[in-house]
């Protein structure tokens, strides 16, 4: 009896002492919502598995246009878009405390349908001239003398860790360059231009990105809808411009019409059997869709440390740079009136703008923290509070 009372006190003592020094139970994640750009939705998915334990939400991908009318009727959180949140989408205001945090930064991919196992390269004004529906066949001599032609190849100079080392301008410094001489073949058929049916950043950008490089082609900018641009061309001509919904429908389209092209991310290429165009820039240099080039690019631009906004220069004539180049940002607040959605949304973004990427191959390139958009990512993310 004696021996059993010990037992049962010393279980008792053992129970309390562990009780004492057991760490309390984890709080529940805050869920929140988020949606927006189709662009980032392949990074953004495989990234919310691995998000900090403090904060959990199921991406939303229907298109940087939702995306902002989701913002001004307080049905997101926080929202990504492939373009500045400028002007109201809905008539409703845009929050007073939404601002712009640099998210992630990826090459627009020009993906084609041909049977060539070259590659094909692609001037930054003939891409304009393709999808203004001025060049209609592939075998036009405009594209077949950027296939027969002397370019050059840029690389650039890395440190220990492999970040572009820049000189005392900004600008990403030039390791090596050569010579290399194309010679493509291209088919005698007319080109099936597909775009974007959607209200979408990346088209935004992309005929931002036009309006600068060809001008008189596309006089105009600013809307996110490509047929605003192309009204009389895709009326009269239905077959050669053809539309699909979102960056996996214009991919899906193009890998089912033989002598076609689109615009996405690159990584939606190798899911639908299409290859992706080298482009020659303004300096005349071939360069790939890739990270280095789209670095390169976006290493110059002006970024404004106010409102975290990119005003980009399409006519950048640095060595080795992709024009066709764009910042995702993360539309978020400064004020959520709850502590405890600010803390999650600042948690999520945080862990996606700088960590995910870094050990996965999405397609997009990885924020430095210490670079000029990295500083103002972080100092942005700083901002948002209850």
């Amino acid at each position: 009896m004696k021996l059993s009372r010990s037992l049962t006190l010393a279980t008792a003592i053992a129970s309390s002492v562990v009780l004492a020094f057991a760490p309390s139970a984890q709080a529940a994640a805050t869920t929140i919502t988020v949606g927006g750009a189709t662009s980032v939705n392949t990074v953004v998915t495989s990234c919310v598995p691995t998000l900090p334990s403090t904060v959990t939400f199921t991406y939303d991908s229907q298109g940087s246009g939702t995306g902002k009318t989701n913002m001004e009727n307080g049905k997101y959180d926080f929202a990504y878009s492939d373009s500045a949140h400028t002007a109201s989408q809905s008539g409703a205001a845009i929050p007073a405390s939404e601002i712009h945090i640099p998210g992630y930064v990826w090459p627009i991919g020009f993906e084609y349908n041909l049977n060539t196992s070259k590659k094909v390269s692609i001037s930054a004004l003939n891409l304009a001239k393709i999808f203004a529906g001025k060049i209609k066949m592939w075998n036009d001599p405009l594209l077949v003398a950027d296939n027969n032609r002397s370019v050059v190849v840029v690389n650039y100079r890395k440190d220990a860790a492999g970040k572009i080392v820049k000189d005392a301008k900004g600008n990403p410094t030039v390791l090596s360059t050569r010579t290399v001489i194309n010679k493509v073949s291209l088919p005698a058929q007319p080109i099936t231009v597909i775009y974007r049916g959607d209200s979408s950043g990346t088209s935004q950008n992309l005929m931002n990105a036009f309006n600068q490089i060809d001008p008189t082609d596309w006089p105009t900018k600013g809307s996110q809808v490509f047929a605003d641009y192309r009204k009389t061309e895709i009326s009269a001509d239905p077959i050669h411009f053809q539309s699909a919904q979102k960056s996996a429908g214009v991919a899906a389209l193009a890998g089912k019409t033989k002598y076609s092209i689109t615009y996405a991310e690159t990584n939606y290429a190798a899911t639908y059997a299409l290859s992706l165009a080298n482009v020659i820039n303004v300096h005349g240099d071939l360069v790939q869709p890739n990270a280095d080039a789209a670095n390169g690019f976006i290493a110059s631009l002006k970024i404004d440390s106010a409102t975290g906004v990119v005003t980009y220069d399409y006519q950048n004539a640095n060595a080795g740079v992709y024009p066709y180049t764009v910042v995702t940002y993360a539309l978020a607040l400064t004020k959520y009136g709850n502590a405890d959605k600010a803390a999650a949304v600042k948690a999520a973004i945080d862990y996606l703008t700088f960590k995910c990427t870094k050990n996965n191959d999405y397609g997009f390139t990885t924020i430095d923290p210490t670079s000029p958009l990295g500083k103002i990512a972080t100092a942005q993310i700083a901002k948002l509070g209850a």
